[in-house]
């Protein structure tokens, strides 16, 4: 693709030509002949690099909002001679927010380099990054030549994990609503009932101390809990992604205790630690989220609500 530098050669290799007409001397011939031989060998010489240079691209996994992210370009040309300029245009769009961003870069004298962009972080969300052009200009940058871009890659954005304003008290929530029943097929459980002896029921099950003082046989029935399930529901984000922040927090908080739960966003997603919450995360954030799913919480062991970077306990 010729270039604004390929129209200005042009200028001046007539105004040479109008000043070799009206010079008889040997310098305008010289000065002709040098402008019409020395650009066409110079692009010669650069069309090897120019055919060979290649892009490669690469982006950090995950990285926390707020903090610097950065898109790594790597160019090659094979070759020993530079290439004047390459100009490459980095599109990124946040799937999550469906904001998107579209820059040009310059790299002058590139024979093998690095180049670095920098990701828009502010806010939470995958972001995909692509190069929407590429081109490379010959030494005298006459001719800019496409080159193939590299497939895109995707970096995700998460959110720091934040507490909200008003902290609940965990503990209390989560062990006001257990509901406890016999365990199938009996065993050994930190909760137990006191009952009468059944037929069936082990001899290793007898309270023998219990039963030596009533006329009755008494049995240890170990209890599991009736209600498992607890459930973050991601309800109003908020702004700058407090509830996101919040669900990453929550979810911490859990973890430690060793409690699986279930984030309700754009789907239900089975979370036991804290590397299964950053994939649930990642997850949600390549899709924009209008509402959560539709989830049955009868007989759940405890619900968090989070809106607007508040937490509400049902």
């Amino acid at each position: 693709m010729p270039t604004l530098s390929l129209l200005f050669y042009l200028l001046v290799l007539g105004l040479v030509w109008l000043f070799r007409v009206a010079y008889v001397g040997w310098f305008g011939k010289y000065l002709l002949d040098c402008m019409l031989i020395i650009p066409p060998a110079l692009l010669l010489l650069s069309l090897p690099s120019m055919l060979r240079f290649r892009v490669e691209m690469n982006a950090p996994e995950t990285v926390t909002r707020g903090r610097d992210g950065k898109l790594a370009l790597r160019f090659q040309t094979r070759t020993f001679l530079p290439l004047r300029r390459v100009s490459v245009w980095v599109e990124v769009e946040n799937r999550f927010t469906g904001e998107t961003s579209k820059e040009r870069y310059d790299y002058y004298g590139l024979l093998s380099s690095r180049g670095e962009v920098p990701l828009p972080t502010s806010s939470c969300g995958q972001l995909q990054c692509r190069l929407a052009k590429v081109e490379c200009r010959d030494l005298l940058g006459f001719i800019a030549l496409r080159r193939k871009t590299p497939e895109p890659v995707v970096c995700t954005v998460l959110p720091e994990a934040v507490a909200p304003s008003v902290v609940p008290d965990m503990d209390l929530a989560l062990s006001s609503a257990v509901q406890l029943k016999p365990k199938y097929g009996g065993g050994y459980s930190e909760e137990h009932d006191l009952r009468e002896y059944r037929p069936g029921d082990t001899v290793n099950s007898i309270h023998w101390k219990l039963s030596s003082k009533t006329d009755k046989i008494i049995v240890r029935e170990p209890l599991i809990n009736a209600n498992q399930d607890v459930f973050v529901v991601l309800g109003r984000i908020g702004k700058e992604d407090r509830g996101l922040e919040v669900l990453y927090w929550l979810s911490l908080e859990l973890t430690l205790r060793e409690i699986p739960h279930i984030f309700v966003a754009d789907a239900l997603y089975d979370v036991g630690n804290e590397a299964e919450a950053v994939d649930a995360l990642s997850t949600i954030l390549a899709n924009p989220m209008d509402k959560p799913c539709p989830f049955d919480p009868s007989g759940a062991r405890c619900v968090f609500v989070i809106s607007d970077g508040e937490v509400q306990v049902s």
